[in-house]
């Protein structure tokens, strides 16, 4: 068993996904790390009696996914929290390098780590490094407006959704961002990211500490739309979701003036939160979709149909290929490459995360099982 996490608490929403749940269990039943697994199906999930353990705690909750975010600080009896979604992992030895580095400075309230995506296809676990491009606040912003000036567009730090916290701030920060339904379901993590920058500082470890899952495309349903009036883009510039949009800037600008600014910097913060952040995406998309269409121009061209399907399928998981384009490596390759980068990790983890997802993939591929979606 990895012991020392006693201290944290991970907070797993899911919905109608049963055998990702099951591989929670069975995950983190080796370690003595705090688990919460909120469910909002209808049914519940019948827990099998060899993967209980005292450790991690099931709770069916049959409520939409903001509430079971919003309310998610009702189960937090520990010192340190984080969210992970139903499919991904974090590994032991970065949650515990992240507690470590909360416990010697108390100016920060919350790490994250490197990130590595996986997904299985063919019957190989591969994996590509992630995130890279994410920014940490400079030594010199320490005061609020300091921090705010770093993180807001034009310019932008690292995420916060997926943060080892320190508890206070992580509860202030999902109760206040999730207390609203939006009618997009990307609304969610921008508040958090604004809560955490007001709230202080978060710093990128370099530990290997949270495998994104690629084995399931982004869900969008009625609970967390995220296609059509959903994309945050669409949603922020249509008159039907006004009120919404009127609402989520009020959260935004309570953030802000609780944080300690006054009314007139408040708002200006709170333009450049929305009216920025709206622009900054819709950049964005269109520098990726023009991207996207040149790399398959650049496909086209240079290969005949046959050749380009056997190099796609050769070099590449199918649905990776089509959702991000990025290639996947084989483990030792990734390690070699992350030793190059002098971030650090631990094999065995990353040997238990293949293992565990090889299994899953053989077991939903064998069965005939329905293609999965991503947590709600």
């Amino acid at each position: 068993m990895f012991t020392g996490l006693s201290d944290l608490t991970i907070v797993i929403p899911t919905i109608s996904r049963p055998l990702f749940v099951l591989r929670q269990f069975e995950y983190w039943r080796e370690t003595d790390a705090n688990i919460v697994i909120l469910d909002g199906a209808k049914e519940p999930i019948v827990i099998p009696e060899d993967l209980l353990c005292p450790n991690v705690r099931y709770v069916h909750t049959g409520t939409r996914f903001n509430d079971r975010l919003a309310t998610a600080g009702d189960y937090v009896r520990s010192p340190y929290c984080a969210l992970l979604t139903d499919d991904e992992f974090f590994l032991p030895s970065g949650l515990l390098a992240a507690i470590r580095r909360l416990d010697e400075d108390r100016s920060i309230i919350g790490c994250v780590g490197r990130n590595l995506f996986f997904f299985v296809d063919q019957g190989r676990f591969l994996v590509s490094d992630a995130y890279r491009e994410w920014l940490p606040f400079p030594p010199d912003a320490v005061n609020l407006e300091d921090r705010l000036d770093v993180d807001l567009p034009p310019n932008k730090t690292h995420k916060a959704q997926f943060a080892v916290m320190r508890a206070e701030p992580w509860v202030e920060m999902f109760s206040r961002s999730y207390s609203k339904f939006f009618s997009s379901g990307y609304t969610y993590e921008r508040l958090l990211n604004l809560s955490r920058t007001v709230q202080g500082r978060t710093e990128i470890l370099e530990e290997l500490l949270w495998m994104r899952s690629m084995e399931n495309p982004p869900i969008s349903s009625v609970n967390v739309p995220r296609r059509g009036t959903g994309d945050f883009v669409t949603w922020a510039r249509s008159d039907e979701f006004r009120n919404e949009i009127s609402e989520y800037r009020s959260i935004a600008l309570s953030i802000l003036k609780d944080g300690g600014l006054d009314e007139f910097k408040a708002r200006i913060y709170e333009e450049r939160f929305f009216v920025g952040g709206v622009h900054r995406q819709a950049t964005k998309q269109t520098r990726n979709a023009r991207s996207f269409k040149r790399r398959i121009s650049r496909l086209v061209l240079n290969h005949t149909p046959k050749q380009a399907r056997l190099l796609a399928k050769r070099h590449a998981p199918n649905r990776l290929l089509k959702f991000t384009g990025w290639q996947g490596f084989e483990l030792p390759e990734m390690c070699r490459s992350l030793e190059a980068r002098e971030t650090r990790f631990v094999r065995a983890e990353l040997d238990r995360v293949a293992e565990l997802s090889l299994r899953l993939n053989k077991r939903i591929h064998g069965t005939g099982n329905p293609k999965h979606v991503r947590h709600d």
